[in-house]
Formats: C-alpha cells, structure tokens, sequence
C-alpha cells in the first residue's frame, strides 16, 4: 500500500522544517551533533568501551527515522571502530519518509555526506511494509519499517540492544510518544539494552519507567538543559509480554541444507553471509529455464501482495555481479484483452495491458551463483532419516550410514520433507503437501514468430519470456497438474500454453514448433499455497495451540523452507533471509502476522483449533 513522500521545507533560518507538525527535524544546532552527543553518546556507542564491543551483531530500532542522521552516523561510528560487530542492524520507522533527493541535499556533515548519497540510491518505493536496504558487502543492514509508529511496532521481531526515541516533539505529535508506545519499546528491548532521547519531558520518562526502563537525566545539547538516557531493567514479568531471548549460542556455526533448488541455494548463502559454513545435500531434481519474479498486486493489500513485495525487494539484493546472465528487468505486462499492444515488449502483441514491477530470471543461474558465493558444492544423496545425536543432527542414508552431521538443519527439500520428517518420528503428517506438475517449453530463436524479439515477460494465463542467458531463445509455460494424474504429453501441453497466450499472441500452431524442448518439473504445494517457512514445531511440547504459530515451542535444529509453489523465484531469498534471523536471533525480515502465515506450525495450529 502506497504513502506519500513527506515535502521537506525549511525554517527562517535553513533548518529542515516539517509543516505537519510545525517543527524541525532536529537540533538547530546540528543533526549530526545532535546524533553523536545524544542517541550514540546515550547508548553507549560513541566512545570505548562501546556496548557493541565483542558482539557478532547489533541491533539497533529507531523510531522516526526522519533525515537518516541518526543511522549515518551510527554507520559511521561502526566504519570507524576496528572492534564493530561483523553485522549492524537497523530498524527504523517513519510514516511520512522523505523523498530521496531531500534526504540526501539535508546531510550538511561533510563525513557522512558519501553514506548519505548510498542511502539516497537505494531508498525505496514509500509503500508500508518492511523494506531491506543494504550496505558494506550486507554486514550493515537497514530494515526501514514504513508505517504508523504505534501500529509497526507489535509487528516488529526483534531483540533491541539499543533504542533511539527519536521524532518531533511530545507536543507536536503527541501519538509517536504515547504510553503504548513505550510499552512497546520494552517488549522489544534486551535485557540492558540502553535507550536515548533528546526529551525529558515528565509523561515519556514516567512511560519508560512503567514499560521496565531505569531512567536518568543527563546534560543536553545545543542549547537543552537536559537529555535521557535510559536502561531496560524490569522489576517484574509483565502478563502476556514476550521476553526478548537471548542471542543463541552456536558452538559449531555449520548447517546442513537438505535441497540444492533455490530455496536450498538460498538458505546456504544466507548463512554463509553470518559465517557459516553450508553442507548442501542433492537429489538431483530438475532446475526451471527460467522464471517471472514479480508483485502480485491488490487492492486490499494482502498476504500475497505483501509478501510478493517483499520477496521481491529481497530477490534484488540477491542477484550476483554478473547480472545480465540471471536477470532480465523491467517488469512483466500483465495482459488486459482490449487494450492497446505496448511497443517496447519487443513483438507486435495484440493487446497490451499493465506492467507489474519484476523481471525475468534464469533459476539456474541463481542456484549456481548462491551456491558460489556459499562456498558451497552440493553432494549428491538421499537422506533417509534424521537422527537427533550430541545436541546435533546426523542424516542417514538408505544404508544407514551417516551421511553428513550439523547442529542445524535445514529441510529445503519439497515434497521430500513430509517423507523426512515421518521417517525420523517428527510428525511428517503435519505438513500437509501436495504435488502440482508444471511443464513448458525452451524455444530456439526463430521457433515463434508471434514472440521474436521479446525484452520482458509476459503473462496471459499463461506466459512467455526470454531467457536472460540466452535472449534470443524463450520460455513459455506452464501447466498446473495434479501429481496424481497422468501427465499430460507435449501436444496437450502446447494446446493448454497456446490457449492461454491467445490473448497475446493470436491463434498459434497447433503443435509445437521445431526444435522446442518440452521441460517437466514438480511443484510442492501447501493447502493455502502460501510456503512453509521456519522452525519445525515440537508437537509433543505443545500445550498451547492458541498461541501464534512463531511462539510454538521448536525443535531444537530443525529448520523448514518448502512448499513455494509456482513463487519460488519470489520467496526464496526472503525464506532464506528469515531463517537466518530465526538461526542467528536477528531482527526479522517480516512482519509478525506475515511470519504466523508463513509458520510451518500453522497447519496443525488451525486442526487443533477445530478440534481436529
């Protein structure tokens, strides 16, 4: 859902100046000072010992983002420690973001002026939601949370180490500082985690102090007596709050991912990127030409459209060095028949319709460069069974023999994960899967004249593209067939494409051209079609079905990525980097009502509700 950029204006004086709430963005006696001596200096992040130090990673939540200053300069002051964390967090949320260019033309400090123009190239779209940006090789990660302050964060997972209570004054936009707003704060708070302000104004010290924060007074800047400075430090177990946990500790940081499609590649370049080391099991299932990755728009902005976005903006930060060879962009036409053909697709369509943000890409490019960058060479091999052993994992193979050992695994496996789980006693039965056959055809150049020269993707009911490697050859596809039926032969599947690209392309030969390649593959299919993504459930410690999927008690290691469906293109790396925050203890790359629909939990969660 879309929301307005934010016009910045100036006061009398040139300072940035918001005529919403008749206020300016900071101290008139510098953003940047201001970032320094009061949100950095409170959290203890200015001077050694920083509270960073000795950390694997940083979590940092602001609310109201504003110019940025305050995330420049703390991305500063990482660049600058020799003893930073190896990954910073960030999460700030802004309801009214600015645009770009204004955030960039507002930095005046001439040391974070090069970190402002990197911000201002990958802002995003204002769309509520949450938006990764990332910088440094990935080590320093924002999470800008687009929306009201008070409705984002009960939507926020993650454990704050420290806490920026920033926005316009408490009587300008009293909302941003209600006491349900620094409740909030405290749920999300670590144990000891520091929070800074540059108010002390009576009704937010004694909010914080109710929300389990010890507060104190400290000299202020640029002309105020007096600034906050806070530690989270509860006396007491609020009813119903869910505490922070701690950071996990990982003796052995190894995995193994069991599935080498895109959500295994994925996974394993997610955790390579935090440090671990990937063994990468393969069966050998055959890999999609290529594929459309794009938003599927609503009007009411739902589940899919939300996740869609997501995965989206994830699979962008994914796409290797070597674009071209994985990537087509420029959005895919979604067909409207009646409207007038567009001509920057390439071939004279009949009709033209609206393009939707996302591109073409080559699936087995990606799974090769993830895998690349994962360090990761995929050991061909069938997993029988997993067997618990040393707070690890062993997998065994038909021999019974085992075949590789890890404290986590991950099953990125399809429709072999129900077999897997059943087979090692882990309730396989709940992960209700089902097989849907796609099949489609590569075409050489030439093969179609109704789709020579075709520069994006384009989808009736069914779909065309070029293949990124390879654009003078195409893609058209796919069937949608029960895998318990008989599978349909070449002739019946160029009907069904044919019939569904007509739209398009008018009427097409009735048989497939010279030189096409029929492609089959099977999709894994849950029963709501949205995938199966995060920590498998331990069913037989549960005693509370009514709890959200993602407070269900997990077993301990076990790690599920399956069930994508014909989205795998879209979801996989948003899976994959969701995981790794579950894995590591990391800010969530998602909403907490999209990781509930997204839980493996959530089939056995809605049958016992039922009674089933």
């Amino acid at each position: 859902m879309r929301i307005d950029h934010e016009p910045l204006q100036h006061d009398a004086d040139g300072h940035p100046y918001s005529a919403r709430y008749d206020d300016v963005y900071s101290s008139r006696a510098g953003a940047a000072g201001q970032a320094r001596a009061v949100f950095l200096a409170g959290c203890g992040l200015l001077e050694a010992p920083r509270a960073w130090d000795g950390r694997r990673q940083f979590v940092v939540l602001e609310t109201g983002f504003g110019l940025g200053t305050n995330f420049l300069a703390t991305w500063q002051a990482w660049r600058d420690d020799p003893g930073r964390p190896a990954m910073l967090h960030y999460v700030g949320i802004e309801l009214h973001p600015l645009h770009a260019d204004a955030l960039h033309q507002s930095c005046v400090d001439p040391a974070l002026q090069p970190l402002a123009a990197q911000l201002a190239r990958a802002w995003p779209a204002p769309r509520r939601g949450l938006h990764p940006l990332l910088f440094d090789g990935g080590r320093v990660r924002l999470t800008l949370a687009l929306g009201d302050v008070a409705q984002m964060l009960p939507q926020l997972e993650l454990g704050a180490d420290a806490i920026y209570l920033d926005g316009f004054a408490p009587e300008r936009n009293p909302a941003m500082w209600q006491p349900a707003v620094l409740r909030a704060l405290g749920r999300l708070a670590r144990p000891g985690a520091r929070l800074a302000s540059y108010t002390v104004a009576r009704a937010v010290r004694d909010g914080l102090r109710d929300a389990g924060f010890e507060v104190q007074r400290l000299p202020g800047f640029g002309g105020k007596a007096q600034r906050l400075q806070a530690s989270y430090a509860p006396r007491w177990t609020r009813r119903g709050a869910e505490p922070r946990a701690a950071l996990p500790a990982h003796a052995q940081r190894r995995a193994l991912v069991i599935g080498s499609g895109l959500a295994g590649a994925a996974t394993a370049r997610a955790l390579a990127a935090r440090g671990w080391e990937t063994v990468v099991l393969d069966s050998g299932a055959p890999r999609l030409p290529a594929g459309l990755a794009h938003l599927r728009p609503s009007r009411d902005d739902n589940l899919l459209a939300r996740l869609s976005r997501c995965g989206l903006a994830w699979l962008r930060t994914a796409l290797p060095a070597a674009v071209g060879d994985c990537w087509i962009d420029g959005g895919i036409l979604m067909a409207e028949p009646g409207s007038a053909p567009l001509p920057d697709c390439g071939p004279q369509l009949h009709c033209g319709g609206a393009i939707s943000e996302g591109g073409v890409a080559a699936a087995s490019g990606l799974i090769d460069a993830w895998l690349a960058e994962a360090a990761a060479t995929p050991r061909q091999a069938t997993v029988q069974r997993l067997r618990q052993a040393g707070g690890g994992w062993d997998a065994l193979g038909v021999d019974g023999m085992v075949l590789a050992q890890a404290p986590c695994v991950v099953l990125a496996n399809a429709l072999d994960a129900p077999r897997l789980l059943r087979a090692s006693d882990l309730h396989g039965d709940a992960l209700p899967l089902r097989g849907q056959r796609g099949q489609g055809f590569v075409l050489p150049e030439g093969a179609l004249p109704a789709l020579r020269g075709l520069r994006r993707g384009v989808m009736a009911q069914t779909y065309a593209m070029p293949l990124p490697a390879a654009p003078q050859s195409s893609f058209v596809g796919a069937t949608y067939e029960d895998a318990e039926s008989a599978a349909l032969d070449a002739t019946e599947v160029w009907a069904h494409i044919a019939e569904g690209l007509l739209p398009l392309t008018g009427p097409l030969a009735p048989a497939p051209p010279a030189g096409a390649q029929l492609f089959a593959g099977m999709r894994a299919v849950g029963p709501d079609r949205r995938a199966a993504i995060g920590a498998w459930p331990d069913l037989d410690a549960l005693h509370k079905p009514q709890a959200p999927p993602r407070a269900w008690p997990a077993v301990p290691g076990l790690y599920l990525h399956a069930a994508l469906g014909s989205r795998g293109l879209v979801m996989a790396t948003l899976g994959a980097q969701l995981l790794a925050a579950q894995i590591e203890g990391e800010p969530a790359p998602l909403e907490r009502d999209l990781l509930d629909a997204l839980s493996p939990a959530r089939f056995v969660r809605r049958a016992r509700l039922r009674g089933g």
